[in-house]
Formats: C-alpha cells, structure tokens, sequence
C-alpha cells in the first residue's frame, strides 16, 4: 500500500495544484482502505485530498463538472468519480491517470467482494442498470426496465443482485381515511403514508437472468438520504420520521428513530448505530433499540450560514468522516470520543 506522502505527490502530478480555493459545500467523502487518505468532493469543482492522522489537504484537484459520488476500489488500487454530467471516470490511484469512463450514469453503486459496479441510468425512455467491471469498465450485464422512475440503487453483498428504489406515484390503491385518534407519532406516519394515495415501488434486479421484478410498496419515499440492504430488503434512511425497510415484495415498515427533525441520517457499517445530526450535533442510536444513545457537540460555525452535514463515509476502523454545507470536515474516532472540525480551503 503507498504511503499518504507518495499518494499526494500521484495527486500533485496528475493535476493538483498548490492553490487554494474555498470547497463551499462538502457533497462527497471517500476513505481509502488504509484509512490514510481522505478525498473530498466539493460543489466548487474541487476534489480535496486529505491526510486523515494531520487533517490537512495535501492536494487538489480541479474538475470540470461537480463530482457528486467518490468511491474507493477495495483494495486502494483505484477510485471513481460520478460527476454531474452523469458521466463515472475511473483513475488509478498509482498516478491517478485515467483507466476508463462510462457514460449515461444518474447512481452506482460498488461492491468490495466482487469488485464490481452497478451503474443506474434514468433515461428519458429506458431506465436500465449495467454491471460494470470495476478494474476494466467492462459490462457484464445490463437489464433494461422500461420507464419506472429509477431513484436510487443498492447491491446486495456478492452482487448477484440489486434493489432498486423509484420515484413515487399516485395510486388507486389507497383511500382517503380520517386519521384514528390517539396514535404515536409513527403510527400517525404510518397511516399518513398508507391513504395519502401516492406509492414508491422496490425493483429487484437479478443480474445472472438479466430479468427484474417491481413490486408496489405501501409508501411514499422521497429525498431519501442513505439506501443499503440489509438482511435482504431495502433500508431507507431519511430526514424524518418515513425512514423505512422495504422488502422485495413490497412489504414494510418504518423504523423509528426517535427525533422529529434532523438535517442527515445514515447508519454506521456494522449497522449497529444510527447517526443522525442537527447542525453539526451528532446522535448515535442503537439500531436495536437497546441501550443509551451517544450524543457528540460539535462547536458550531461563528458569522458564517447555517451548518448542517451533508455527506459521511467511514473508514475501516470506524472513523466517521462528515462533510458540511458551510466547507468544514468533521472527523470522529472509533471511540466516539469527540468531534475533530477541520475548514477546507
């Protein structure tokens, strides 16, 4: 593995400059799978690289379209960018020289085990979804699904398959009733979900058929924050009470996660843990429901916007990496210990 010093000078080569420009917001952060690299994607078309022990930006790299997702190969030998002209560029990182590019890509998602990408296409006629070898570009499968609203993607582990998540839809299928008295705050989302008349359906694709299935959900999803699976279904992670599991059949629930009102939501990689912030205040709750929450202050931004976290990523040993509207990373150890704020310029 190369070390942090000789990874930035790759950068510095292959177009990093020494100038400094303010990053804006954060919209993206990726971990190297040594944990020593940090890469920042901001909304000034810059991609920040970042030593994770100094939190300090060793590079820069200056892009023509806003790179929304960062990705690191599993092994630290690549990295891929999906940028804002719906375009993915793979790079490996000895040099950071271009390997590939793949056009036609609104979501992906990689898989370390297999090394693989599957890339989501929201064409105007054709939703479809490729599987992509990471190392090459090369298409293994692709399945077109006609025009279903394709939101977001998640792979199952081994990616044999993936579940896709769409758009909502108005649905005859639900009625207008009179909310019943007396019901807890999920109960009341619950129910406002299931006669509100609009629906999100779960598309499972099986890339070995090359075939897919949709199956229609009792909920509306939309602005969803984080999606994985997890035991087989769908966790929808979102800003307020309507996060949810969803199964490939359809069926679910919603999951509570205790608080009315929260900027982000995500899940740590165990899936032992919540994280859900307000401003740049950090609550960890247990996913089972048992045991006492964490809860970490972060000393908020003095004559600036108001800040909210807007992209995390987590590294191998459960360092938790946060990026703000307001160009700061925030950076919490696997102790949960405490928060570590950094501006990136």
């Amino acid at each position: 593995m190369r070390s942090i010093f000789s990874f930035a000078a790759a950068l510095a080569l292959a177009g990093f400059s020494a100038g400094a420009a303010q990053s804006q917001s954060i919209e993206t952060i990726s971990v190297s799978p040594d944990g020593k690299t940090v890469l920042v994607g901001a909304s000034n078309r810059t991609v920040y690289t970042i030593s994770a022990d100094s939190m300090e930006v060793t590079g820069r790299r200056y892009v023509p379209h806003l790179v929304r997702q960062i990705v690191h190969g599993a092994i630290g030998e690549m990295v891929f960018f999906r940028d804002d002209a719906d375009v993915v560029t793979a790079f490996k990182v000895d040099g950071m020289t271009e390997a590939w590019t793949v056009s036609d890509v609104d979501d992906m998602a990689y898989d370390a085990q297999t090394r693989v990408i599957a890339a989501l296409d929201q064409h105007y006629k054709d939703d479809s979804v490729r599987l992509l070898q990471a190392s090459t570009g090369e298409q293994l499968a692709r399945v077109a699904m006609g025009k279903i609203k394709a939101n977001l993607i998640a792979l199952e582990p081994g990616a044999d398959k993936a579940l896709i998540l769409t758009g909502y839809t108005k649905t005859d299928a639900e009625e207008k009733q009179d909310e019943p008295e007396d019901l807890t705050k999920l109960q009341k989302a619950d129910f406002k979900q299931k006669t509100d008349g609009y629906v999100s359906n779960v598309v499972t694709v099986d890339f070995l058929s090359e075939s897919f299935e949709m199956a229609e959900t009792p909920y509306r999803v939309s602005y969803p924050k984080a999606v994985r699976v997890s035991d087989g279904k769908m966790m929808v992670l979102r800003t307020n009470v309507d996060s949810m599991m969803l199964g490939s059949d359809g069926a679910g629930a919603l999951i509570d996660l205790g608080e009315d009102y929260f900027n982000h939501v995500g899940i740590d990689a165990k899936g032992e843990s919540y994280i859900l912030s307000k401003g740049v205040e950090l609550r960890f709750a247990p996913v089972s429901g048992e045991g006492a929450e964490g809860l970490l202050k972060g000393d908020r931004l003095r004559g600036g916007p108001a800040e909210w976290i807007t992209t995390m990523a987590e590294a191998a040993d459960g360092t938790l990496y946060f990026g703000t509207n307001a160009y700061r990373l925030l950076k919490v150890g696997p102790t949960r210990g405490k928060i570590e704020i950094m501006p990136v310029f």
